[in-house]
């Protein structure tokens, strides 16, 4: 197991660290992310308040790699089919943001995490730079073959799945389906010059 904010596993190795990070998930969902405490984790995984605060500074911390473990990121695999390949990112990235615990805690998370830009940054290596490059890799594939632009900009065409499926998520609460997945997964495979970066659009 990876901890991404501690610097190794409390006392007790990895079988303890697990009843932390999975006590800390059970608290969260419980109580939700503004009333969840390090008391209460400590209490529900059965060790002290200083076994915590030995490996994690802050709670922010705690629940960041709590949330990591169940935040997919893996490769897309290479189905010889840029479609298919690009709705697999799409739905990855759905599971993700319509998860209760990451959908209801990460701005919170966030923004606890913005006075310290250390942790900030190491949080955005744990939650978005895995995933994203294993999505550009699949987009890329997809440029190759010739069925994207060239100039696609890979970094937009995540801003707008992530940014549509958590608005529709934590805003407006509409529908998060296969629906929105093919329409998302379309948005690229069928108009992929609108996400070209603005130099290089064509005048419209």
């Amino acid at each position: 197991m990876a901890l991404a904010f501690s610097s190794g596993p409390p006392d007790g190795g990895p079988r303890s660290a697990a009843k932390i990070l999975d006590a800390a998930r059970d608290v969260l969902s419980a109580q939700g992310y503004p009333a969840l405490t390090i008391e209460a984790v400590a209490a529900a995984a059965g060790v002290g308040k200083s076994t915590i605060y030995r490996w994690w500074p802050n709670k922010e911390a705690l629940i960041a790699d709590a949330l990591a473990e169940i935040f997919r990121a893996e490769e897309i695999p290479d189905l010889g089919d840029t479609h298919a390949e690009l709705r697999h990112a799409v739905d990855m990235t759905i599971d993700n943001y319509t998860n209760e615990d990451i959908a209801a805690s990460l701005p919170a998370l966030a923004a606890g995490l913005l006075p310290h830009p250390e942790l900030m940054s190491r949080f955005r290596e744990t939650f978005l730079h895995r995933k994203r490059e294993n999505i550009a890799a699949a987009l890329r594939r997809g440029v190759q073959r010739g069925d994207l632009p060239h100039d696609l900009d890979t970094d937009l065409v995540q801003d707008v799945w992530a940014g549509t499926i958590l608005y529709r998520r934590l805003m407006t609460d509409t529908p998060t389906d296969t629906a929105l997945a093919e329409h998302l997964t379309r948005l690229v495979t069928e108009n992929g010059s609108g996400f070209a970066p603005r130099a290089s659009r064509t005048p419209t």
